[in-house]
């Protein structure tokens, strides 16, 4: 994994417009979400829900000209993350970016973004350290600094004095957990970072019965936090699970221990709602199918863009606007903005029980 100066540098080496600024007379949107691989699954969800919200646009538009949306596979990588976002600049013709699902690949694609002076939105990506970065970049997922604070409160609730986490070793893994030990004080009995690609999880799951923890902290996307469960049940170690909402995986849910995993979430706005209502139906037609966790903040996402981007093109604008949004009425959640680009939306807590994760 490159370092986050190495990054940067990269980004600057792929970018040849400098500090041009880009024309908007028509909105290009361009996606670099992981299409395939570990994380996929949020990554077509929330590349479904931006293009949804185009041709929703679209197909109402009467004025200003059809909008496009052009996507590129990131693969969870953010050195892919990058190049997928010079294609989609360079060939393309993008005139703003929404990504990534990841903090890492999110990362990768601030100072792309920043250097071609395009707007960039990030349906997920959650790492406090993304705060304030770039004036060209915002995101519709809090910070991690909210989650773990619900989560710190709630593990103190529940006794759990010996937690032992178990974390990613990545920008969001590292991040969260950073978060999480300000929040929980003396709580952390063991900690161990882990490979994004691990499979074999059993040493760790020695250490952690070593450690004679009373709960794990356990962050990481669905594909790896799936194999570490499903090793936890085999060696008969039957902790409570504090997750990240990242957790909430329809496979994952539908393992016998679900009901051991508690995790805190952005709470949606009313069901009933008019956003809320009208995404869902239009999902359910375009797709034939539920709407996948992050599809609605892809959505929400390529909105903002769309709506600031009518109310005036030039691309320091369209952010500045975007960023002095409060009360935006979400298909993800009611949405209020802070100057620095960060999201802040109400959180509580969910737990796995029959039909999946629930509100408690």
């Amino acid at each position: 994994m490159l370092s986050r100066r190495e990054l940067i540098t990269a980004g600057a080496a792929f970018s040849v417009f400098g500090c041009k600024q880009r024309q908007q007379k028509s909105l290009i949107l361009g996606g670099i979400l992981p299409l395939t691989g570990d994380g996929s699954g949020y990554g077509v969800a929330a590349s479904n829900g931006a293009k949804l919200a185009v041709d929703l646009f679209n197909r109402g538009a009467g004025a200003g000209g059809a909008l496009r949306w052009v996507s590129e596979d990131s693969r969870g990588d953010p050195v892919a993350a990058a190049t997928a976002a010079r294609k989609l600049l360079d060939v393309d013709g993008a005139t703003a970016l929404i990504g990534d699902v990841t903090s890492a690949g999110t990362h990768a694609l601030v100072p792309v973004a920043t250097r071609a002076k395009v707007p960039l939105v990030s349906p997920a990506a959650s790492d406090p350290a993304l705060s304030g970065i770039s004036p060209f970049f915002a995101r519709v997922w809090p910070s991690d600094q909210y989650e773990t604070e619900v989560l710190a409160k709630y593990a103190a609730g529940r006794g759990y004095r010996r937690i032992a986490a178990l974390y990613s070793n990545d920008d969001y893994g590292a991040g969260f957990f950073r978060g999480f030990t300000t929040a929980a004080r003396d709580r952390i009995a063991f900690s161990a970072a882990f490979p994004p690609n691990a499979s074999d999880f059993r040493p760790l799951l020695r250490r952690v019965a070593g450690a004679r923890a009373d709960a794990v902290l356990l962050v990481s996307l669905p594909e790896r936090a799936r194999l570490l469960i499903t090793q936890m049940n085999e060696a008969g170690v039957k902790l409570p699970i504090l997750a990240t909402a990242s957790i909430e995986d329809p496979q994952i849910a539908a393992l016998s221990s679900a009901s051991n995993i508690t995790f805190a979430s952005p709470v949606p706005v009313d069901p009933n709602g008019s956003a809320r209502r009208r995404f869902e139906v239009e999902y359910r037609r375009a797709y034939r199918t539920e709407p996948g966790v992050l599809a609605d903040t892809g959505y929400d996402a390529a909105n903002l863009l769309i709506a600031a981007w009518k109310t005036n093109p030039d691309p320091a604008a369209m952010m500045q606007w975007i960023r002095s949004q409060h009360g935006y009425d979400g298909a993800s959640g009611r949405m209020s903005f802070t100057p620095q680009g960060d999201v802040v939306k109400p959180y509580r807590l969910k737990r796995g029980g029959a039909g999946g994760f629930n509100w408690i």
